[in-house]
């Protein structure tokens, strides 16, 4: 079988280990990469036998790229993929999807109407510890859900992320969880938020009611000088607590109590694995367009709710 021809757009913070990633998946051949930092990309094609493009044009031109992933600033994602969805590529792009969520439905449209594959990054649907979650939660094991709280906390990251805040680029990743938990869409948002050291909110507490219930909690910050990653679940008939960063789950009813010991693995190898693995099986991704566009909504609606002081209704935004 040919392997699957693959660029990475982009290939700073984050995009340098989509680089590394694809250059250790079978099944891939990682072709290129471009960057506007033309000396880091060139690093790390020689490093990992690729070629440095100098612009995306010229990576897009390549017959022997299938598919693409884009990892630039959120201002740049609905241009570039919309620029690789004309060229025929399968698009990859790191979250959030867009800077709004009309640019989000147009990617979504010409991605159907090209007939490729669009896949969004939510790495933390990849974690193992979501997937042992979601099976719990599926079977039953802890009741019907009640409430969710998550924390996403830790320093900012120079240099990491300048064109967005805090909501957009972390809490979005909890937003997307509750959603893919719950199997429900939301129906209204409540948000507080501010900035102490930066041009976008540095902080925030968003609440998320799901009908009547469950609600989810998420708080999220720049500010705390150690990285915490932590969701917990209240059922009618247990709780259920998961770290993202050791991948371990808690377990606890009236009869039981079970922490998991799966080995560690790399969430962003599992996902660029399922990108691929899609594509070569014309199968639909675990996180779609859609996925990132509703997750996007919900976002631009607790940064609604932070400014206006209200609650949002999704419903709302949804006509609108």
């Amino acid at each position: 079988m040919k392997a699957l021809g693959v660029g990475v757009i982009g290939v700073g913070a984050w995009g340098k280990n989509h680089v590394r990633v694809f250059s250790e998946l079978e099944d891939v051949n990682l072709v290129g990469v471009t960057d506007r930092d033309s000396s880091r990309a060139k690093m790390l094609a020689k490093k990992h036998n690729a070629t440095h493009f100098t612009n995306t044009d010229d990576l897009l031109k390549q017959s022997d790229i299938d598919a693409v992933t884009i990892c630039t600033p959120t201002v740049t994602h609905a241009d570039l993929a919309l620029e690789a969805i004309a060229a025929g590529k399968h698009v990859l792009i790191e979250k959030p999807m867009t800077n709004t969520v009309q640019q989000a439905q147009r990617i979504i449209d010409a991605a159907k109407a090209a007939n490729v594959l669009l896949m969004v990054g939510f790495v933390e649907r990849f974690n193992p510890s979501v997937h042992t979650a979601a099976q719990v939660i599926d079977q039953g094991k802890v009741g019907e859900l009640v409430l969710g709280s998550a924390r996403r906390l830790g320093p900012f990251v120079p240099g990491r992320v300048a064109d967005i805040g805090i909501i957009k680029d972390m809490a979005i990743h909890d937003i997307d969880i509750a959603r893919f938990l719950v199997k429900q869409e939301a129906t209204s948002v409540y948000a507080i938020a501010g900035n102490l050291y930066h041009k976008y909110e540095d902080h925030a507490n968003i609440v998320i009611r799901f009908n009547d219930k469950p609600t989810f909690f998420l708080e999220c910050n720049w500010l705390t000088p150690h990285k915490l990653r932590g969701l917990n679940i209240t059922g009618s008939e247990g709780v259920l607590s998961l770290d993202y960063i050791s991948q371990e789950v808690s377990i606890g009813t009236s009869h039981w109590e079970q922490k998991s010991t799966s080995q560690w693995d790399e969430p962003l190898k599992r996902e660029l694995n399922h990108y691929v693995k899609s594509i070569i099986e014309k199968q639909n991704p675990l996180t779609s367009g859609v996925d990132g566009l509703e997750a996007l909504r919900i976002a631009e609606a607790a940064l609604e709710s932070a400014r206006s002081k209200r609650i949002i209704y999704l419903e709302e935004l949804r006509v609108s």
